[in-house]
């Protein structure tokens, strides 16, 4: 009996000591790889690799850039940002005694106001005569919370709307921007991509298994190799470096060649480990022959599958684009001789050429749908440059119109005023953006730089930087608001500054005083 037993745990300890021999985890090791990422519409003659765009922020990977005739032509339309509806929303706070009982209620008050922008992106291809184009849109929602009173914040708001909105306007479009970079690289662009983390080979890391060291060698012997690989040269130098190992994997599944588990496990990883060296050695007829093999070894037939579906679109890549590897030199050049523009995302101002509709009322009242650029819009004066259905641009006097309305919310006046930086510095009439209209006092904005205040019982606005403003703006602001005592005493305790905030907050309390 004891020699019955004796037998039987020799038996089990060899079969235990068999199992962990061959039991094989794996772990991921990542692997350098770099190569050029193949457009979906190539323009296969690189001698023809060019574009244009309406904004010096598009670019293109692998084209050259010219001021005209570009193969590929991007136009950039920024519609603008809409405000939605501006909620205050109250909140009550109960501050309780041991007991559950309500001791104190206080409210706070919070506002809440949408902004949304879009914009449209046409693609003209010289190269095969196609038009089209695709449209973005953003959309955010802003909060400012825990103002003590309603009033505070009401006033918070409206002394801000113009700040946050910008703030969201340049968010929005820069974000827009990137969107398009990244759709026209991925349609037509060429693309160089380097990665530490994108790949990785299955390498046994159990300590037990016998091909631990083996396996450990092989890793580092590889990723070293790959860590040499350029997107810009060929591979083929890699692909002898690498032969003494597709050959150690092949050498593995001959000798792990057994029906369970734990050799499919090995074997898995000798394949897929193969397939990845070839797929990124540009090999993919290779690659789908050790999938096929992956997904037979039914350890994990879906890996199987992704490989082969990969080596499919890799096939498919080399052949519309009538090339055989992905690493090759690329060449991203500016030769339009335009100067140097700064690309700054924050806070850049609209660069590009925004176009808006808007409505033209004419001094005969009669009104006319348009279209304007908005930055041009922002800058103008004494005249504005609209465009008609055909895209021709006609210039319109101030003189002869009264108010132009954006679909975007923005609305210009025409205001009889002497400007301090236009070149016509006369008192004439003269196109300038409506910051605030009350009942007593409306501020306007002229040329994105100069701030007009127009009381309703004068006909001529006032710049706030002529030489009274800028010398004595305290005392200048106070002889314009004897109607108001308690503002003339905010003017005289410095609480408003010559900027848009502050002439706005003057503004509107001028004009909630002046109707009391």
């Amino acid at each position: 009996m004891k020699k019955t037993l004796s037998l039987f745990v020799i038996i089990c300890c060899l079969t235990t000591t068999k199992i962990l021999a061959q039991r094989a985890n794996l772990d991921r090791e990542y692997f350098r790889t770099s190569f050029v990422d193949l457009p979906t519409i190539p323009i296969v003659d690189d001698s023809k690799r060019t574009f244009t765009s309406s904004s010096r922020n598009i670019f293109l990977e692998g084209f050259s850039r010219v001021a005209k005739n570009g193969t590929l032509d991007f136009r950039f339309n920024f519609h603008g940002t809409q405000i939605g509806e501006v909620d205050i929303k109250k909140n009550k706070h109960e501050e309780k005694d041991k007991d559950g009982n309500v001791t104190k209620t206080t409210y706070t008050y919070d506002v809440l106001c949408s902004y949304s922008s879009s914009a449209t992106v046409s693609i003209s291809n010289a190269d095969s005569g196609e038009n089209s184009s695709f449209s973005l849109s953003e959309d955010d929602n802003y909060v400012s919370t825990g103002h003590k009173t309603y009033s505070k914040a009401s006033a918070f708001y409206n002394n801000n709307r113009y700040s946050i909105r910008d703030k969201y306007r340049n968010k929005h479009r820069n974000s827009m921007v990137n969107q398009t970079n990244s759709k026209i690289n991925y349609r037509y662009g060429y693309v160089p991509v380097t990665s530490n983390q994108a790949q990785h080979f299955w390498i046994i890391a159990t300590k037990k298994h016998p091909e631990f060291a083996n396996h450990q060698e092989a890793s580092s012997a590889l990723k070293a190799i790959f860590s040499k690989m350029q997107y810009d040269q060929p591979v083929d130098d890699l692909l002898i470096e690498v032969q003494p190992w597709i050959e150690y994997f092949n050498d593995v599944v001959t000798r792990y060649n057994e029906d369970d588990k734990q050799h499919k496990k090995v074997r898995y990883a000798s394949y897929y480990n193969i397939a990845k060296i070839y797929l990124n050695l540009d090999l993919p007829e290779k690659v789908k022959k050790y999938a096929d093999l992956l997904t037979a070894n039914e350890y994990d037939k879906k890996d199987g599958k992704r490989l082969n579906r990969s080596a499919e679109d890799l096939i498919n890549d080399f052949t519309i684009n009538e090339i055989s590897t992905r690493h090759f030199e690329v060449v991203t050049e500016d030769l339009s001789n335009e100067p140097d523009v700064e690309i700054v995302y924050a806070d850049d101002p609209a660069e590009e050429s925004e176009k808006a509709v808007a409505f033209l009322i004419t001094s005969t009242n009669d009104t006319i749908q348009t279209t304007v650029a908005v930055d041009e819009l922002t800058k103008a004066s004494a005249a504005i440059q609209m465009l008609d259905e055909n895209n021709k641009a006609n210039e319109v006097a101030a003189t002869d119109s009264k108010q132009i309305v954006l679909t975007t919310g923005d609305i210009y006046e025409v205001v009889n005023f002497a400007s301090s930086v236009a070149s016509d510095k006369t008192n004439a009439p003269k196109f300038a953006k409506a910051i605030y209209q009350g009942s007593k006092v409306s501020l306007y904005e002229h040329m994105g730089k100069e701030y007009v205040i127009k009381y309703t019982n004068t006909e001529d606005g006032i710049s706030t930087m002529s030489k009274d403003f800028v010398f004595g703006f305290n005392k200048k602001l106070a002889s314009l608001s004897t109607e108001c005592e308690a503002v003339k005493t905010k003017i005289t305790a410095n609480e408003y500054k010559n900027t848009k905030e502050g002439l706005l907050a003057y503004s509107q309390a001028y004009d909630a005083c002046a109707a009391e």
